[in-house]
């Protein structure tokens, strides 16, 4: 199998023809390949190093902004009187300056992870909504009375109404 294949490459190798004028212009490719890579290379380098010296550019002016809006505040009198005051503790005449020693510190917040899963309730809601309601227009209680207290999870039924006794002696 092996034989094989090197015979067809052979065979297709030795079909092929080159004339001098192939041979020349491949020459001469390969010629201009070789004179014209360094010129390419050190142009491609050239242009890395402007954009980095732009990049470098841009951030110096950022930084030079920002030296100038810090100057300009610093010649405002009311900022440098708001500095003097939060730095150096200065006050004027007449004020008295007070100073948290010990603060109470601030917990630090948890690094629970919320679950995926949902949590069932067996309530239904529409149900707790109806009973508030009527709980809340039919009772006597006032409001003192009924803080804190939530409404039945069951709507309470209404009371029968008193039986009218002319109405008892006919149905018997």
């Amino acid at each position: 199998m092996a034989r094989r294949w090197a015979e067809d490459i052979g065979a297709w190798a030795s079909s092929l023809r080159f004339s001098g004028f192939t041979v020349l212009i491949v020459a001469l490719v390969v010629a201009g390949g070789v004179i014209v890579s360094p010129a390419v290379s050190t142009f491609v380098q050239q242009r890395r190093e402007i954009a980095e010296l732009q990049q470098s550019v841009k951030l110096h002016r950022e930084t030079v902004a920002d030296i100038d809006a810090e100057r300009v505040k610093w010649r405002d009198p009311v900022y440098v009187r708001a500095q003097a005051r939060d730095r150096l503790f200065y006050v004027m005449p007449g004020e008295t300056q007070l100073s948290v020693i010990d603060d109470v510190p601030i917990p630090v917040e948890t690094d629970d992870e919320t679950s995926a899963e949902l949590t069932r309730i067996d309530r239904n809601w529409a149900r707790s909504l109806v009973g508030s309601t009527i709980s809340a227009g039919t009772t006597d209680a006032g409001p003192d009375e009924l803080a804190g207290t939530t409404g039945p999870s069951e709507p309470t039924p209404a009371p029968e109404p008193p039986a009218d006794p002319t109405n008892e002696e006919t149905a018997e």
